[in-house]
């Protein structure tokens, strides 16, 4: 007798145990705080944007000193869509426009700090420069084989900036709508423009980028659906702050905002400004 007493207590016990569990709080979403750094240039000269490579290095330094991490864009997404841990203080490096100086100065000091950065490149600039290849620090712009070169050394991540529409002219401001413009229009031009970088990369370098940098930081709504179904799993603009990314939640990878490093302002001054 005592031992069924035992035993209906024991399942007691176990089916109090389950119904705790079915009725216990779902855990929080894991979140993550996240600084991106925006650069351009490297050569140190023409415009608050163009830095030197020693002002480079020094934010590395600064980054690697006070326990920051560089992370690559798939690697929030790995966070964001299959709960992937990230570092504890993760960073994201981003060079917009693929200037030759990336290449010649940012890669070799990626590779020393072991810090991964990411370049946007704009199609129609790599184009001229492959044809005619340069090592102009300030003007020069990257090759498909220098591009090839640099994704090989698992240090860079290439962005899509859009083949011929960083420029603002006849009422369109990069990759955005112009006024009264038709929809479908709209999207017949952005998908023959980064439809068309986007190719080249993948042919050029066997890597077909999941991140695609509005010109100028030109957001625009009207063009979210489009870059999605293109595949892009990440946009990033030029608006400042800080982003929470939370797993699960793939909108929070859209638009993403980032500080812009200039001349007047170094990282070490970014994360000051952030407190």
């Amino acid at each position: 007798m005592k031992k069924w007493m035992r035993y209906v207590a024991l399942v007691a016990m176990i089916i109090r145990a389950f119904c705790l569990m079915a009725t216990a709080a779902p855990p929080e979403p894991l979140t993550v705080e996240l600084p991106i750094i925006m650069y351009h240039s490297l050569a140190g000269s023409g415009g608050s944007t163009s830095i030197s490579a020693e002002a480079f290095e020094a934010d590395l330094n600064y980054l690697q000193e006070n326990g920051f991490e560089a992370v690559t864009l798939s690697q929030l997404v790995d966070f964001v869509h299959h709960a992937m841990p990230l570092p504890e203080r993760p960073v994201v490096l981003s060079f917009d426009d693929g200037y030759y100086n990336n290449y010649a100065l940012a890669l070799p000091l990626a590779e020393a700090y072991e810090m991964p950065i990411v370049i946007a490149v704009i199609g129609k600039d790599t184009e001229r420069w492959s044809i005619n290849p340069s090592e102009d620090m300030r003007h020069g712009h990257v090759t498909w084989a220098e591009i090839a070169e640099m994704v090989e050394s698992g240090f860079v991540e290439m962005a899509n900036h859009t083949w011929d529409l960083h420029k603002n002219e006849c009422g369109r401001r990069g990759a955005s709508i112009r006024t009264g413009e038709d929809i479908s229009a709209y999207h017949a031009v952005l998908r023959e423009d980064i439809g068309r970088l986007q190719g080249m990369l993948t042919e050029r370098s066997g890597v077909t980028p999941i991140a695609f940098v509005y010109p100028f930081g030109a957001n625009c709504p009207e063009a979210t659906a489009l870059l999605e179904e293109l595949g892009f799993l990440v946009t990033l603009s030029c608006v400042e702050g800080v982003n929470s990314l939370m797993q699960g939640d793939k909108a929070c990878l859209y638009d993403l905002k980032r500080y812009n490093r200039t001349t007047e302002r170094s990282v070490e001054d970014i994360f000051v400004l952030m407190r």
